[in-house]
């Protein structure tokens, strides 16, 4: 139960930080700090999922299925506005 806590917890870490570096009006040395965080624990965060999805692989199927209709939605939003301009 603690390494699953541990790789949870550096998935949120992932994710907090990306989300302060992005949303937050945070300027100059701490700006650098959070980006050099935020490329580590997403550089770790990978390693991480992949290995969920190894020990856990009936996890990709919904994954996998959310990614596809995101790009899906965004392409047809694209399409539907190009003809609209045209």
């Amino acid at each position: 139960m603690g390494e699953r806590t541990n790789r949870m917890g550096l998935i949120a870490f992932f994710l907090v930080t990306l989300l302060v570096y992005f949303w937050l009006p945070v300027r100059g040395g701490l700006k650098t700090f959070l980006l050099v965080l935020m490329m580590v624990s997403g550089w770790l965060s990978i390693f991480e999922l992949v290995s969920i999805l190894e020990a856990q692989p009936w996890i990709f199927a919904p994954i996998l299925i959310v990614i596809i209709s995101v790009i899906w939605k965004v392409q047809r939003d694209r399409k539907q506005q190009m003809k609209r301009s045209v």
